[in-house]
């Protein structure tokens, strides 16, 4: 019987007018690809990876992994915006914009962009393999070393711009705020340091004419690897 009803309504909702079954996927919270350069993939539901592309939507459970040489940005539910650089995976968790968006960096460089401040309540956070980032606005980075031996743990780093995150580490909750690098090696106690890297350059990198002048440079590269007598 219970079968018979959820078949039911599965056809009244294919008899509903002005309703398409991409509008219902649409429907549930969804990560954008606003911009890619070079190879990308996503993994869904254990499937084959299949090459990303702009304006791709991404949902929960998803898996994005980019390539050697290769960028995206992403567009995330309440106008926050993250980049990730070559070598990065991130798996997307929950996507409850008015409560919690979760997702895991295993790999690579993140670098977010929360333009407008959460609404109270709600929460930005990035997992990595040894520490929880807790964001509520504000730019940041975390970056993975890579792995020498599969089996030890990665070195991560987290860098402030602007604004404060909350790094919870082994139960204890570090304050990243600008200008401060905090260090977490496997074995080793936090350390907490000073960076120099500049918020205007980080802020670039979301710029559209930023990708579009790196799209021209990356066009010259290969004409000149593939045309060299011409220069």
């Amino acid at each position: 019987m219970k079968a018979a009803g959820a078949l039911l309504i599965l056809l009244a909702l294919q008899a509903l007018p002005g309703i398409a079954w991409g509008e219902i996927e649409d429907s549930k919270p969804f990560v954008k690809i606003v911009r890619l350069a070079g190879e990308v993939r996503i993994e869904r539901g254990g499937a084959e990876p299949v090459t990303a592309k702009e304006g791709d939507k991404l949902y929960q459970g998803d898996v994005l992994s980019v390539d050697e040489d290769a960028k995206v940005q992403l567009a995330f539910p309440g106008n926050t915006l993250v980049l990730l650089k070559e070598g990065s995976v991130l798996s997307l968790g929950e996507l409850a914009p008015a409560a919690r968006t979760r997702s895991s960096l295993t790999a690579g460089h993140l670098i977010a962009n929360l333009k407008d401040a959460l609404s109270p309540g709600s929460t930005f956070e990035v997992e990595t393999p040894s520490a929880l980032a807790v964001v509520r606005g504000t730019v940041f980075e975390i970056e993975i070393d890579e792995l020498e031996e599969e089996d030890e743990k990665p070195t991560v780093h987290f860098y402030g711009h602007q604004g404060e995150v909350e790094v919870v580490f082994a139960e204890e909750v570090l304050r990243l705020g600008p200008c401060v690098h905090i260090l977490l090696e496997a074995g080793k106690l936090p350390q907490i340091l000073e960076h120099s890297r500049k918020l205007n350059e980080i802020l670039q990198m979301f710029d559209p004419e930023y990708w579009e002048e790196k799209a021209k440079e990356e066009v010259e590269q290969e004409i000149r690897k593939r045309l060299p007598d011409l220069f």
